[in-house]
């Protein structure tokens, strides 16, 4: 998996991998017309064993600043039919889940914005893009996630209490700010 680009990415790779996905960070998903590649911020996938369908959470992570117009483009280039194919296709290849019917993806976009202002969040509504203010995002996905693993996590001890994977720096700040009641 490639380093995350900034910090909120990283933010996301925790949280899905909490959640028990399977991430990769700047997935290629094609080539750009004047060159370069195209990737995918975080994508995280994972396949749900009761009703054999595979789960794909695909998340960019970026500032809404360029106005309406600058919002629309990155949502109709990022979450473009093409790289949500092409997402499909590797994750079908990686996860051995080839052989099944077309129809058992679960694929879900969400945008988690640093920086915004209220009509480029309209856009992404507008073209079936979950938008997340990074606030929100953290309140409503990735504290009820923390609170949920602290409650039933993977490996209980003995001593009882559960704390989450050392190497979730960013989850453990978070957890840190909410139990000392630093957070809004």
């Amino acid at each position: 998996m490639p380093f995350p680009r900034n910090w909120v990415e990283e933010l996301v790779i925790e949280w899905l991998h909490l959640k028990g996905f399977l991430v990769e960070a700047n997935l290629p998903i094609g080539a750009a017309k004047p060159g370069g590649r195209l990737e995918a911020d975080v994508v995280g996938a994972k396949i749900d064993d009761n009703d054999d369908v595979m789960q794909i959470i695909h998340l960019e992570v970026g500032q809404l600043s360029g106005g309406v117009k600058g919002a629309e483009s990155i949502v109709k280039k990022k979450f473009s039919k093409n790289a949500q194919k092409q997402i499909e296709k590797y994750f079908r290849k990686r996860m051995s889940f080839e052989n099944k019917s077309k129809d058992k993806i679960n694929y879900k976009k969400i945008y988690v914005a640093t920086y915004w202002t209220k009509p480029t969040l309209e856009i992404l509504d507008k073209n079936s893009v979950k938008t997340n203010k990074l606030p929100d995002f953290i309140h409503d996905e990735i504290l009820p996630t923390i609170r949920c693993y602290k409650k039933n996590p993977l490996h209980p001890s003995k001593l009882g209490g559960a704390t989450l994977p050392e190497s979730y720096w960013l989850l453990q700040l978070i957890d840190y700010l909410d139990v000392k009641k630093m957070l809004k």
